[in-house]
């Protein structure tokens, strides 16, 4: 199905048998999930904070946020200029009780606008419908991916549980915060408000648009989406810089899971398919994240898929991994494709670690590790090697899909504290060495990104932009690196006068 004018009929008959229609074996399945709200989270995530600040990252913050002008510390870039916007879960807390996983909360929205070194912040809880409806109704209506209600509201379908709380993405003119299982909602720019779902074509509305797109050098977007009930099925989404869509395509890929991310060589899709899959079975009892069963004698599937021709695909097959983030892709001559990847040895990270930090504890789990991955034109593919730990991999705009040099990670200093990322790193993947800046003890920076600086060419010829959590002192700052130097640290930092949630992923629009 890779036409560009898809019938909605068309659409319909396949995707009925993919879980992308209906939604009638999607809302019966999750109405039957458990309670889950016997033990007192909130009282012990309250607890818990009082005795380590730390956790002040995942403390629902008020749902507006503003300051004018913020403290500015060394000489911010002249050229970097333009907004900066992150999405993350933030309302954790509601009615009295508390989100039972960090995926769950409600998404707000932070926007840094940044005019000739004069920064100003404000905040927005993202009022979706599903959060006008909770709070219309004084309770919470709907369980989340490990949050669950004995009873909840009707569910029509994923967006009637759309938190909108993992990305942002600016795009054809629009400013859309991102969910991981349903559609990307509209933000007015002038107000931060929510208005509307996306809509890519009248056939795919509800269909689910995962939170990781990747542009193009010249623009053009590539998405997927990752339907789970009732059974797992693959969307796949081919946008025009100017936001129109190009084509959609199913794809059943057989046993998966949730797919976070995926990545793009100039010619092809790569989605890696963990061996962390889905029993839509064990939905009605167990809900989202409990339904998904850890398989660590089967192999990683590797699925290929050509942008051209959707329906032109290869597999491969890889040790058992888990990992949610890649770097980057780039393809040879004779169809051999190389990407970066955060892989572990299996996802205690998001079962335990990512889980309990909502009831004030730190449970470790296995390591994310910056790897390289080799996929030869046939046959399994290989993990080269799994170097120091890293997380959120990130390229220069400029190198996506193309053969890269250098990555911007976070990392892991030598005397970690119970939060592990603290550092911020460059890989040099043609020198084969690495550079490292140390926030310190007290501090937690969250994803850094590369922005391009005037007329720059290199990899490396701009800055990297992030936030960073000093819990110490209650606050958040913006620091900004010179990408050729990121071990000299930061040559600027903005602080604002209170401390933002932790989140996942930003995008920066300049202007």
């Amino acid at each position: 199905m890779t036409d560009t004018n898809i019938s909605r009929r068309t659409f319909l008959a396949a995707s009925a048998a993919s879980g992308l229609a209906g939604f009638a074996p999607f809302a019966s399945a999750l109405a039957a999930s458990g309670n889950d709200w016997g033990d007192d989270w909130g009282g012990a995530f309250a607890a818990a904070l009082g005795r380590n600040r730390m956790l002040l990252g995942w403390k629902t913050p008020p749902d507006r946020l503003d300051t004018g002008s913020l403290a500015v510390t060394g000489a911010w870039p002249a050229g970097l200029k333009g907004r900066f916007f992150r999405n993350g879960p933030s309302v954790h807390d509601r009615f009295g009780r508390r989100c039972r996983h960090w995926f769950d909360g409600d998404g707000m929205i932070q926007e840094f606008v940044i005019d000739g070194g004069r920064i100003a912040h404000r905040g927005r809880v993202v009022r979706t419908p599903k959060l006008d409806r909770e709070d219309a109704a004084g309770r919470r209506l709907y369980s989340g991916y490990a949050t669950h209600l004995e009873s909840q509201a009707p569910i029509r379908g994923p967006d009637s549980m759309n938190a909108a709380n993992i990305s942002v993405l600016h795009h054809g003119g629009e400013l859309l915060a991102l969910w991981e299982g349903g559609s990307a909602t509209r933000l007015d720019e002038a107000t931060l408000a929510a208005s509307g779902f996306k809509a890519w074509s009248p056939q795919l509305a509800g269909v689910p648009f995962s939170a990781h797109p990747k542009a193009d050098p010249d623009g053009t977007l590539w998405n997927i989406g990752c339907a789970l009930l009732p059974r797992p099925a693959l969307v796949l989404y081919h946008i025009d810089r100017a936001g129109r869509l190009v084509k959609a395509g199913l794809v059943d890929a057989g046993p998966m899971g949730l797919i976070h991310d995926f990545v793009v060589t100039h010619k092809s899709l790569v989605i890696l398919i963990h061996p962390f899959l889905f029993d839509p079975a064990r939905a009605e009892q167990a809900g989202i994240l409990d339904a998904h069963i850890w398989k660590p004698r089967a192999e990683t599937r590797v699925l290929v898929v050509d942008k051209a021709d959707f329906g032109k695909r290869r597999w491969h097959a890889l040790p058992a991994c888990f990992g949610f983030h890649y770097g980057n892709g780039w393809e040879e001559a004779d169809g051999t494709i190389r990407l970066d990847h955060c892989l572990a040895g299996n996802p205690g990270i998001v079962t335990e670690t990512l889980r309990y930090v909502m009831k004030g504890e730190f449970r470790p789990s296995a390591p994310l590790r910056y790897s390289r991955i080799v996929l030869p034109p046939k046959g399994d593919g290989r993990i080269e090697n799994r170097a120091d730990e890293a997380e959120f991999a990130k390229v220069a705009p400029a190198a996506v899909g193309r053969r890269h040099r250098f990555v911007y990670t976070l990392g892991v200093p030598d005397d970690p504290e119970d939060w592990r990322f603290r550092t911020v790193v460059k890989r040099d993947l043609e020198r084969g060495t690495a550079e490292s800046f140390d926030y310190g003890p007290g501090r937690i920076p969250e994803e850094h990104l590369f922005v391009p600086g005037p007329g720059g060419r290199g990899e490396d010829d701009g800055w990297l932009i992030g936030t960073v959590l000093d819990w110490k002192k209650g606050v958040t700052g913006l620091s900004a690196f010179d990408a050729r130097d990121v071990a000299a640290g930061p040559v600027a930092q903005a602080w604002l006068p209170y401390p933002l949630p932790l989140g996942f992923h930003g995008a920066f629009v300049g202007g």
